[in-house]
């Protein structure tokens, strides 16, 4: 009994506020947000069915701008730097901004019927790349004076490009295909990766690995599209993998209909992060800094690569390896798991439905022996029972929570 009145007095002492993993972002917006991206940690853009918003704080505000076509909804954005920023959308909008985003002008433009850009993708303030369709030309239209005039090539309506120079560019069109150009876009070639699924988004890290998911797998390149291997599947669930970024060979996110994936073994294991809804693009500025965009104009962010934090609550060397009842329980969103772990090694915290299926991943780290506390942000899980596991060193104890909205 000494002990375990020692051990609250320890607990209360040490007890530090953990923060959530992720993050909601006021966007101001009510629809669909489609494409998210930064040029920096601070300044940012993103664009969907009401338009165009603009960060200079790393989304701690969003400032709706006025983009000339209020009525058009938008798929894509490219910034270039601080002023010029590109984006395309429905009725063949193409629009364009030399400061910022304060004010807009036309590249192209049409009327109800007249075709969607899907993508853009500029390599420099004049050259760049965007993915079209209008019923007679599917394919790629480029310009090399900023949008004063296009080339067009066939390929299918790219739902994302990406070129690493002038020359060489890859490509999705939410289809088992990935494509790819050697001339700067005036041919393309497709190598289909899969029998089905569809890939919506490429990501690279550097001028010769990319990576791209379905619903079948997770799929990269080390050789700048030539070839393309499946290195883990993403979700077990048959379900659309809608996004996909990565910030170095390990560490990378997919977003689906509704969680948040999360793999730092190079795409061969994801867990779930977060349980979002649609999240149709995803950014990260280094493996800290994420952002997430989605449908109902969502905005999910976070400062620590969307891992829980662990904090030491006491150094001594505890009676034997145990976990303790969170709190609270009932919770609302956020409860506080403690624990403690006798002998040094790999220890992981999961969290599984009322189904057995594991919905999230709290930590995988190494701990040395101790007692540690972490909070587990459930505001993205529906009201139900669910369980969290400890394991390592080859034992495991099990416990039951009630969250309740």
């Amino acid at each position: 009994m000494k002990k375990i009145i020692l051990l609250l007095i320890i607990f209360q002492f040490f007890s530090i506020i953990v923060q959530a993993q992720w993050y909601t972002q006021q966007s101001g917006m009510t629809a669909a947000l489609y494409d998210i991206e930064f040029i920096n940690r601070n300044t940012g853009w993103a664009c969907g069915v009401e338009g165009i918003i603009k960060t200079t704080n790393g989304g701690i505000n969003w400032t709706r701008q006025s983009n000339g076509v209020p009525f058009e909804p938008l798929f894509g954005i490219c910034p270039v730097d601080s002023n010029i920023v590109y984006a395309v959308g429905f009725f063949r909008t193409y629009i364009k901004s030399t400061n910022g985003g304060i004010s807009w002008f036309n590249l192209d433009s049409g009327m109800q019927g007249d075709g969607t850009y899907q993508s853009v993708f500029f390599l420099n303030s004049m050259t760049g790349w965007a993915g079209y369709g209008d019923g007679t030309f599917f394919g790629v239209r480029k310009t090399t004076d900023g949008g004063n005039s296009f080339e067009n090539s066939p390929a299918g309506v790219l739902t994302d490009i990406y070129f690493k120079d002038s020359i060489n560019g890859a490509g999705v069109n939410g289809s088992p295909y990935i494509f790819k150009s050697i001339n700067g876009g005036a041919n393309w070639f497709g190598q289909q990766v899969a029998g089905s699924g569809n890939c919506y988004r490429v990501s690279f890290i550097n001028e010769n690995t990319g990576y791209t998911a379905s619903d079948r797998a997770a799929y990269k390149t080390t050789n700048f599209g030539l070839n393309w291997d499946s290195v883990g599947s993403v979700t077990s669930l048959n379900i659309d993998v809608t996004s996909v970024e990565f910030c170095n060979e390990n560490t990378g996110w997919s977003g689906t209909n509704s969680p948040v994936y999360k793999t730092t073994n190079g795409g061969r294991d994801w867990f779930v992060q977060l349980l979002t809804g649609v999240v149709y693009n995803i950014y990260s500025h280094n493996d800290s800094l994420v952002w997430t965009c989605g449908n109902a104009g969502r905005i999910w962010h976070t400062t620590n690569g969307g891992t829980s934090s662990i904090n030491t609550i006491s150094n001594e060397i505890p009676d034997g390896f145990q976990l303790r009842q969170n709190y609270p329980n009932p919770f609302n969103s956020h409860t506080k798991i403690s624990f403690s772990i006798k002998q040094s090694g790999n220890y992981n915290l999961e969290i599984y439905n009322n189904l057995g299926q594991k919905i999230s991943e709290i930590f995988n780290n190494k701990l040395a022996d101790g007692v540690y506390e972490t909070t587990f942000d459930a505001s993205g899980l529906n009201s139900g029972v669910y369980f969290y596991r400890l394991a390592g060193n080859n034992i495991s104890l099990t416990k039951k929570f009630v969250l309740i909205k």
